[in-house]
């Protein structure tokens, strides 16, 4: 199954997802047949990829770099994008951009939501000289973010 028709699946998927948490409750289905479910989407989608800290904040840049976003939609895009930084959670990202808006790589800027004030990131310059010094990295990175933002 190539990249193309894994996205395909992976959009049917996120469609059909209302209908199977109603399914997949403790109370509707039983162990076997959850488990059996599980299996057939462990099949088909790739085992959560573990990046470096520095893999991950290339990838957080190059997402930052297409389009500014909040936390809480990097956090989603990397979730979507089934990676994670060791055996930490979502946290672990939360902190890594706060090391970047302290390098300068990051700028951050609150901005009012509809019910909280919501954080927002933006490149710097220094991220942008970051990118551009890691070229190695760069081919295989474009791919992920390419990936993630068809899916979204």
């Amino acid at each position: 199954m190539n990249d193309a028709e894994k996205l395909k699946l992976e959009e049917k998927l996120r469609q059909a997802a209302p209908l199977i948490k109603r399914l997949s409750g403790p109370s509707v289905l039983p162990d076997r047949v959850r488990a059996a479910l599980n299996q057939v989407l462990d099949k088909k989608f790739p085992v959560v990829r573990e990046l470096t800290e520095k893999q991950m904040e290339a990838f957080l840049l190059r997402l930052i770099a297409v389009q500014p976003a909040s936390g809480f939609n990097l956090v989603d895009e990397v979730v979507k994008a089934r990676f994670r930084i060791g055996e930490e959670g979502e946290g672990a990202i939360y902190a890594l951009l706060a090391d970047m808006e302290t390098d300068g790589t990051i700028q951050g800027e609150w901005r009012e939501g509809q019910r909280r004030m919501i954080k927002s990131y933006r490149l710097t310059a220094e991220g942008r000289r970051l990118l551009e010094k890691r070229p190695a990295f760069a081919a295989e990175l474009e791919t992920w973010v390419q990936a993630v933002l068809r899916t979204t």
